[in-house]
C-alpha cells in the first residue's frame, strides 16, 4: 500500500519520493483513525512541496514562459501525470475526506475544479482560490459542505456512464476547455505547492 502524505495546504496525496518534514504524532488522533476504520494519515509526513509545480506555475506568473509553447505544456502534462502519486484521478479525489485537513474551503475548492473539468467554468478565479485556502484541523461544521466528487464521477449512473477515472483522462478534460492549461497548473499549485505565506 501506498504512504499517504500530507501537502502544504492540508491536501493529501500518495508518497512520489518528494522530501518530507516530520512533526510529532499525536496518538490520540491515530487512535480514533483506528477506532474509526480511517486511512491511518500520518500527521507527521508533511510534504514540503512538489517543486517542479511550483517552478513550472512561477515561470507562467513571471512571464518567463508562454502558455502557447508545446514544450512548456508537455512539461505542465508530465508534471500533472505524476502529481497525484496515482493513476486513478477517482482514487486521489476519494483520498481528500481523509485528510485531517479537508475543511470546508478544501471541499468548495474541488468542487469548484470538478466544475471546471466539466463546464469550464469556475465560481471563483484560481487566484481568489490561492488566497484563502489554508491548512487548519477539519471541524464538524466543515462536513456540513458536500463534497461532489461522486457526482463528478456519475458514480450513481453505473460504470458504463460513469466518468473516466484516470489521471489522464481527467488532464485530457481538463486542458480541452478555454484556459484549461492556465486552470490546471494554477490548481496543481494550490494542491501541491507552498501557500502563499511561505514562498514570500
Amino acid at each position: 500500500m501506498k504512504q499517504v502524505v500530507v501537502y502544504p495546504r492540508g491536501f493529501l496525496g500518495y508518497d512520489i519520493g518528494l522530501p518530507v518534514q516530520k512533526q510529532s504524532t499525536d496518538i490520540t488522533r491515530v487512535m480514533a483513525d483506528i477506532r474509526y476504520n480511517k486511512v491511518n494519515v500520518s500527521r507527521d509526513r508533511t510534504v514540503i512541496s512538489n517543486e517542479e509545480i511550483e517552478k513550472l506555475f512561477k515561470q507562467h506568473r513571471l512571464g518567463d514562459r508562454s502558455m502557447a509553447s508545446m514544450a512548456f505544456r508537455e512539461k505542465i502534462l508530465l508534471a500533472a501525470g505524476t502529481a497525484f502519486g496515482t493513476t486513478s484521478f477517482f482514487d486521489w479525489c476519494k483520498l481528500q475526506q481523509d485528510s485531517p485537513y479537508f475543511t470546508d474551503m478544501h471541499r468548495r475548492f474541488l468542487n469548484d475544479t470538478f466544475k471546471f473539468i466539466a463546464t469550464g467554468e469556475r465560481s471563483m478565479n484560481t487566484s481568489t482560490w490561492n488566497q484563502i485556502i489554508a491548512v487548519r484541523p477539519e471541524t464538524p461544521e466543515d462536513r456540513k459542505t458536500t463534497y461532489l466528487y461522486q457526482d463528478f464521477f456519475k458514480i450513481h449512473l453505473g460504470a458504463l456512464m460513469a466518468r473516466p477515472a484516470f489521471i489522464n483522462q481527467t488532464v485530457v478534460s481538463w486542458v480541452s476547455q478555454p484556459g484549461g492549461f492556465e486552470d490546471m497548473l494554477a490548481t496543481l499549485n494550490i494542491l501541491f505547492g507552498k501557500t502563499p505565506h511561505d514562498s514570500v
